[in-house]
């Protein structure tokens, strides 16, 4: 999958958020933007509080602990910055690239959806197929394994290659 932010987009685009919510803990903020994303991208902790961080460091937001959370709002200096950075055009390249990305799948999404897509009814099983569901389940994961090995191994001979 290719970025979708580029360098330096991700502080302007989290500004970006937080001025339409008005303040926002970081789940908001994080739901927000992936949204705001089309669900091309999804927002991990490890990306967004650092740039969270930076960001009140600069004074651009501040932050207040409120019932347990850390809550985010602009601040006037945040908002200056905001209108100075032309955050239009920023969206515009960012929503553009968003468009064309390919929507992130995870093999646990894959399986949340296998899962949802099981009947909830048949919960109890006889023996003979309890012991024919668990072959099929562990069939099914030695391919998965295998297709994910091939993967890595395609991906660690091009960079080799590279």
């Amino acid at each position: 999958m290719g970025r979708i932010f580029g360098k330096g987009e991700l502080p302007k685009a989290l500004l970006v958020v937080i001025a339409t919510l008005g303040e926002g803990h970081g789940y908001a903020i994080m739901q927000a933007l992936k949204e705001r994303v089309g669900g091309r991208w999804q927002p991990s902790p490890g990306a967004i509080y650092p740039a969270l961080l930076a960001l009140e460091e600069r004074g651009l937001i501040a932050a207040e602990e409120r019932e347990g959370s850390r809550v985010y709002r602009l601040t006037d200096v945040g908002a200056t910055a905001l209108t100075e950075e032309s955050a239009g055009a920023s969206w515009a390249s960012l929503s553009a690239r968003a468009e064309t990305a390919p929507k992130r799948v995870t093999l646990t999404q894959l399986v949340r959806d296998f899962q949802a897509d099981l009947p909830v009814h048949a919960t109890a099983l006889s023996a003979e197929q309890a012991l024919r569901v668990r072959d099929a389940l562990t069939m099914a994961a030695r391919q998965i394994r295998e297709l994910l090995s091939q993967r890595d191994s395609d991906r660690d001979e091009g960079e080799s290659n590279g």
